[in-house]
């Protein structure tokens, strides 16, 4: 991962115990806390002070964490939002990753599953850039690529896909910002998972060890000379994306339905779960190593 500066993070609780857990994790990496004790607080620092991340509990008093994530997104769409909340709350996790949070915790929280949500943040801080210049008449436009499993240039490379789709009014900016978390997820999946065929258990089980294998493995056949090809389509009406691995595929009829609260917990990896509920259309062909994404303008009420 890049180098980073540190980054003010605001954690919303009102267990004292997460409080602390939390803050003594950041800070011990590095990067500076902020705490509130219920979400209006903490709506009131994030109006007064510059901060970068939200890790906000989803009950708390006055007002919780869904309601507080409505209001920061209306303030700041891009800004990257962590819901902490319980194995029971399926369906209000559900709803907080279709309001824009980039990622959830489960409470009891594991320093593993910390680490993992703090990168994530940490890669999106700053790091999508799109046009905002308006190609008035463009009707459509269509562009593939080729790349080598470079893990570390994913989010320039959503950037780069994805920055006139502002032109189109395909999505809205805080759309735009999910698309881009979500087509780093497919990216992820077809270098990591496809090209260079590491378990997902392994990211799970030592993010350290998932790191240098990956290292490994790009640098050693069959694995080194591997490709992702990227495809993708947008129109006035819609956008599609089309990532190819040369992997050995997986069997993607077996994948639990992400939107069943019962599944929740059990789909492996949180990247299918991210593309399967934003997107309108998402399928795969036989062998499992490509996946389509299409997205559908939504018109103005």
């Amino acid at each position: 991962m890049e180098d980073t500066e540190p980054l003010n993070i605001l954690i919303a609780d009102d267990n004292l115990d997460i409080l602390d857990q939390l803050k003594s994790f950041f800070e011990e990496q590095g990067h500076f806390v902020l705490e509130a004790h219920d979400g209006d607080e903490a709506l009131e620092i994030f109006k007064k002070k510059s901060i970068h991340a939200v890790f906000s509990a989803l009950t708390m008093p006055k007002m919780g964490g869904l309601e507080l994530l409505k209001e920061l997104k209306s303030l700041m769409s891009t800004i990257p939002f962590v819901l902490l909340s319980r194995h029971s709350d399926a369906s209000n996790i559900l709803a907080s990753l279709n309001l824009g949070a980039c990622d959830f915790l489960t409470k009891p929280l594991s320093a593993s599953d910390l680490q993992r949500s703090l990168n994530k943040v940490i890669t999106l801080h700053g790091n999508f850039q799109f046009s905002s210049y308006c190609l008035k008449h463009s009707v459509s436009e269509s562009r593939s690529l080729e790349i080598g499993n470079d893990f570390e240039y994913i989010n320039r490379i959503v950037a780069f896909i994805t920055r006139d789709l502002p032109s189109y009014e395909i999505l809205r900016e805080d759309d735009l910002f999910t698309m881009n978390i979500v087509l780093g997820e497919a990216l992820k999946n077809a270098i990591f998972h496809g090209n260079l065929e590491i378990a997902s258990e392994l990211k799970r089980a030592q993010l350290s060890s998932f790191q240098e294998e990956a290292e490994l493995r790009r640098n050693t056949e069959p694995y080194q000379g591997r490709k992702v090809y990227i495809a993708y389509e947008i129109t006035q009406n819609s956008v599609k994306y089309v990532i190819r691995d040369e992997g050995t595929g997986f069997d993607h009829t077996k994948i639990p339905d992400p939107k069943d609260p019962e599944n929740l917990f059990k789909v492996s990896g949180r990247g299918i779960l991210l593309i399967m509920n934003f997107l309108d259309e998402v399928f795969w062909n036989e062998r499992g190593n490509e996946i389509t994404m299409v997205k559908y303008r939504k018109r103005k009420q």
